[in-house]
Formats: C-alpha cells, sequence, structure tokens
C-alpha cells in the first residue's frame, strides 16, 4: 500500500469507528477491529488504484464456518477504487460488505452454538462414567471436545470410554472372571 493508501484507509477506518488492530499496520496490508471482534483488512487492490476490503470473523469463531458451495458463501471482500473518498468507501463498505460479514458471522455463531451444545451432550454422559471412579472429564483446550476417559485400577481392571455423536463406546479389559460378572449384569439390563 502507498503512504496516500494508508492514510485513505485510516480515515475510511475512522469514518467507520473502528481502530487498528495492534500489530497490523504494516506497509503491505492494515487491519481494524469490529466492534464484535471480527477484522476488517485492507491491501493493495490487484490493479492499480484499488484497495481490496476484506472481512473475517472472529478468531474463536473461525473454526465454526460453515461450508457452502460456489457462490453460496457470503461474499467477504471488495474491491473499491481509492480515487473514491472515505466517505464514499465507508459507506460501500457499509452496503456491499458489512450485511455479507453479519451474515457469515451469524452463521459461524449458529454452527458454534451447535458444536457447543453438542459437546455439552458428550461431557454429561462421559461424566456419568467418570463420576463413579472419582474422576473428571478432561476437555481440549481449542476446541472443547471431551478427551477419551481412561480409568486404570491396577490389577482390577482397565476402562476407556470414548464419546461419539450419540452414544459412548466402552472397551474394558478385565480378568475372565470379572468379564463374566460384567456379562451378567449387561443381560440383566
Amino acid at each position: 500500500m502507498t503512504p496516500d493508501q494508508k492514510t485513505l484507509a485510516d480515515a475510511v477506518a475512522k469514518e467507520l469507528g473502528l481502530k487498528l488492530a495492534p500489530g497490523y499496520d504494516s506497509n503491505w496490508a492494515r487491519a481494524y477491529v469490529l466492534d464484535d471482534g471480527g477484522r476488517l483488512h485492507v491491501t493493495a487492490g490487484r490493479q492499480a488504484g484499488h484497495l481490496n476490503w476484506s472481512t473475517c470473523v472472529a478468531h474463536n469463531l473461525r473454526e465454526h464456518r460453515p461450508y457452502h458451495r460456489d457462490g453460496e458463501g457470503p461474499k467477504t471482500s471488495i474491491n473499491v477504487s481509492d480515487t473514491k473518498n472515505a466517505k464514499q468507501i465507508a459507506a460501500d463498505i457499509r452496503r456491499r460488505l458489512l450485511p455479507e460479514y453479519e451474515r457469515d458471522r451469524d452463521a459461524c455463531i449458529a454452527s458454534k452454538a451447535r458444536h457447543d451444545e453438542f459437546n455439552a451432550k458428550r461431557v454429561l454422559a462421559l461424566t456419568k462414567v467418570a463420576a463413579p471412579f472419582g474422576e473428571c472429564v478432561q476437555c481440549d483446550e481449542r476446541s472443547g471436545d471431551p478427551r477419551q476417559l481412561s480409568i486404570d485400577r491396577e490389577g482390577k481392571f482397565s476402562l476407556r470410554a470414548k464419546p461419539f455423536c450419540e452414544s459412548i463406546q466402552l472397551e474394558i479389559e478385565v480378568s475372565p472372571d470379572l468379564a463374566g460378572k460384567i456379562a451378567a449384569l449387561l443381560a440383566a439390563l
């Protein structure tokens, strides 16, 4: 980006009420923080005299972006001539780009809600297996997905529980004598 384009980009951000994102004040691009934590990026366009404006959802929503077939997904970038003034570019962004960004963000939020609800059910199911043994369910820090539960009682049994969609897979390693007793309990269900 040229110095004039950077000045114009900052003026557009001011029109939109956005602040520069930390660490995004390079010579080739700028990024501004949207109210909901998403980003508005600007780079020099492919054609001379154009700026490319694009959006991306907040970091915690990125992995929840739904799959879209060609042409079905929201349009997350636009090219705007740098001969327009800051007010005109801001109006273009509000009219052409932000509604599509909101559509993308709302789809990500809905997908994340479904994912979180699904994980809550899996954690609850695993907790029912872990609680009698005084164990706790551990979840992945990034995704929130519950981890496989492993319980080992030296010499007695080893139990592994894996959460799936609507069920839990239990793997039990026991002596043949205990296996018969467990089979009898299961047969009585």
